[in-house]
């Protein structure tokens, strides 16, 4: 047969679940109804609580009744921050405590005639034994806790709103301590303000006058230090003197060089030069009235030479005139060649001189510079401080101004906390609330039910299903027998006044065939014969895991069944440990099957007929002290060969496999055996063990049934109820246990 798992049916994985909370649903029942219960009694025996609520606004900032900004400033971006500081502030210990001083709580006779709950009472009790209760309490501390026990603060969403519920079974009292916890709130937050402006102003009056006196230090001190280092001229748009006397000298001595410089060429080129070939030479007047002189002897020699000889005594006396002008020319030129000479060296070496005079003067005019540089960084360094302070002393001068005009708004009550509803009485308690607590117990309960049945479900260890047979044995699942109660024979009237003994299942095909119970039979037997169309099971051996797990009403069914389709039928009873079959058959067991094993009788006498047609049976006979012996013996096989003309089938009801290994030898010798699984009992551990015995055999397998299935599985077709016949069949009203008969086979 095709395996068909849960999770491949639409929803299968769903629906599983579901049978779960069916099948367990008296555990999620017993939950609730715990949970019903409890809550119940706690509810109604519970002291009724008020709830009294003072609403209040908490703005971020005081009113701005001056422009500058008070001492205690708020973060733009610690908003969420600061609210939730303030509901922090509204349930602390200070907060609390001025509370329970404006009531006078310790004294209220509200809270004096209050006893503590048993269990609070009972630790009081241990501390003391103990000695934990410390010595210095202060009084109010009792006020405080209890405050503190009852406080529910809690900002209402998109508002600046916030709710300070007190909760009591004093509905006055609960009213009376929230509108102080409100109260108390506004004076600690007046308190806090006003105190750290007051701390404020001390301190910035004090500090005004330190920096004063720093400041003045620092005017003198700088006085004192520019006096001494010879600092002048200094100022915010002018030079230091000595850095432009520098820049003056630096001018100077540039100009000097180029005056060294050109005087230097002038002196090489006036020494290396023909006297003739100087400027002053040349345009000098002396020189240049010789040179005329000259030119006017040299023209006349020049004509009288042309016309005279060179002895004539004119001639010679005039040549001897043009040598005098001439030496005359020459020496006026050296004359004047050496002055210019003189004058160029002279003017050079005042150029040295001057420019030597002009170096020296710039470096210690540079030296002064350094000088100047190093004093005027201290210097400047000392009024930068004096600038530093006196803006921090124009600060805290005006800060100290403000902070005085903000702490003479004290008397006027400014304060960012505003009440806006003041808690009175309520008239209704607020807690228990029954129908709530009855629906929340209600759900929990049946949640820990649920929770409980999965729980159960997944400890319990047993097969559930045909899937579940299936995944754990390997076998194939012919099909399933739904659970069902015994029956008892009514009359026909259905008065019950003439009801019979009631019977148990074994014969519940027969007695009712129309029954979901023989249904189930009929689903089994079709299954069985298709199996092998061929050649259907001839010797089929009915067995089980363990004890009590319907092995025998499932084999007697089954034979029933068969003979229904026109078969001779032969059920044989081969537990000889435990042997049943003649008591529900009720056919004598004095001889039987072990009588023919061992030789001690013949098979035709042995065979008994029944009160179904065409179904006979074989009883066990007595119990012999060898039963696997006798079934492992020849004398089986020769009774299977004797019978196989006689009957169609032959249904041999075996001891479970995990008991005796009788089973698993008469699986090997027949051709077919089934196992049967009760639903719910049998465990996974045994059916494994028991279809690794068989496997290991190499019996012939062909399947298993799931029994005993409960109604609210999805195996289950039709409850097994009424017939008609000769009598009427009904469920008996005393029987509720889900089993396959009332006495199932062992």
């Amino acid at each position: 047969m095709t395996e068909v798992t849960s999770s491949s049916r639409p929803g299968g994985q769903l629906f599983d679940y579901w049978r779960v909370l069916v099948q367990r649903r008296g555990v999620i029942a017993t939950c609730a109804a715990v949970a019903l219960v409890a809550t119940g009694i706690l509810s109604f025996l519970a002291t009724p609580s008020y709830t009294a609520t003072t609403t209040i606004e908490i703005e971020r900032q005081s009113p701005e009744i001056l422009e500058f900004t008070d001492v205690l400033g708020v973060d733009p971006a610690g908003y969420k921050d600061f609210y939730q500081t303030q509901h922090r502030i509204l349930q602390s210990h200070t907060v609390l405590r001025l509370a329970a001083e404006e009531t006078d709580l310790i004294h209220h006779p509200s809270f004096v005639e209050r006893k503590g709950s048993p269990l609070s009472r009972g630790i009081g009790v241990v501390r003391s034994w103990l000695g934990s209760t410390p010595e210095n309490r202060n009084p109010q501390d009792p006020a405080i806790d209890f405050i503190r026990d009852g406080l529910r603060v809690s900002p209402i969403r998109s508002s600046h709103l916030v709710r300070i519920a007190m909760v009591d079974r004093d509905p006055s009292l609960a009213a009376e301590l929230s509108n102080a916890v409100a109260s108390a709130y506004q004076r600690f937050q007046m308190d806090a303000r006003y105190d750290t402006t007051g701390k404020a102003k001390e301190f910035l009056t004090k500090d005004v006058a330190r920096v004063q006196g720093e400041v003045l230090a620092l005017e003198r001190q700088l006085q004192a230090y520019g006096a001494d280092k010879r600092i002048f001229g200094l100022g915010e748009n002018s030079d230091n003197i000595s850095e432009q006397a520098l820049a003056d000298l630096n001018v100077r001595v540039t100009e000097a060089r180029g005056r060294l410089a050109g005087a230097s060429a002038r002196d090489d080129a006036v020494r290396e030069a023909d006297p003739e070939a100087l400027p002053e030479v040349l345009n000098s007047p002396v020189i240049s009235h010789l040179s005329q002189q000259n030119a006017g002897l040299e023209r006349r020699y020049a004509q009288m030479a042309e016309r005279f000889g060179p002895s004539w005594p004119t001639l010679v006396e005039l040549r001897e005139e043009l040598s005098q002008s001439r030496t005359q020319l020459s020496r006026q030129s050296a004359d004047i060649a050496s002055q210019v000479r003189a004058a160029a060296g002279s003017e050079l070496g005042r150029a040295a001189t001057e420019l030597e005079n002009l170096e020296r003067e710039r470096t210690r005019q540079e030296n002064e510079v350094q000088r100047i540089r190093g004093v005027t960084i201290e210097y400047a360094g000392l009024q930068r401080q004096i600038e530093t302070k006196r803006k921090v002393l124009a600060s805290l001068v005006e800060r100290q101004s403000e902070t005085e005009t903000s702490y003479r708004l004290k008397d006027t009550s400014t304060s960012n906390i505003r009440v806006v509803d003041l808690a009175e009485p309520p008239r209704s308690p607020t807690s228990p609330r029954k129908a709530m607590n009855m629906l929340i117990a209600l759900f929990l309960g049946a949640a820990i039910g649920c929770g409980m049945a999965f729980l159960i479900d997944h400890i319990d260890n047993s097969v559930k299903d045909e899937n579940e047979l299936a995944r754990v044995s390997g076998f194939t699942v012919y099909g399933h027998v739904p659970v069902a109660q015994p029956l008892r024979l009514v009359d026909n009237a259905g008065t019950g006044s003439g009801a019979m003994p009631t019977t148990s299942l074994d014969m519940a095909s027969h007695l009712d065939p129309r029954s979901g119970f023989a249904e189930a039979f009929r689903n089994l037997r079709t299954a069985l014969l298709l199996a092998a169309p061929d050649h259907p099971p001839r010797h089929v051996v009915v067995t089980s895991s363990e004890p009590m797990d319907g092995k025998s009403t499932v084999a007697q069914n089954l034979a029933i069944v068969l003979t229904q389709l026109g078969r001779d039928v032969l059920l044989v009873d081969a537990d000889m440990r435990r042997p049943r079959l003649h008591k529900t058959l009720e056919t004598p067991n004095d001889v039987g099957l072990s009588s023919l094993l061992s030789g001690n009788a013949p098979l035709d006498g042995l065979i008994q007929n029944t009160a179904i047609p065409r179904l006979s049976a074989l009883p066990s006979g007595p119990i012999p002290p060898n039963p696997s012996e006798l079934l492992g013996s020849p004398g089986l096989q020769a009774m299977l060969v004797e019978l196989g003309d006689r009957f169609d089938h032959v249904i041999f009801d075996a001891p479970p496999v995990l008991s005796v290994t009788d089973s698993v030898i008469l699986s090997t010798r027949m051709d077919s055996t089934l196992v049967v699984v009760r639903s719910g009992v049998t465990s996974r551990d045994a059916l494994a063990q028991s279809a690794a015995r068989l496997s290991q055999s190499r019996s012939n397998t062909i399947g298993a049934v799931l029994n005993a299935v409960s109604h609210e599985s999805n195996y289950y077709y039709g409850r097994y109820g009424r017939s008609g016949g000769d009598g009427r069949y009904e469920e008996d009203p005393q029987e509720t246990g889900p089993t396959d008969g009332s006495r199932a086979a062992g």
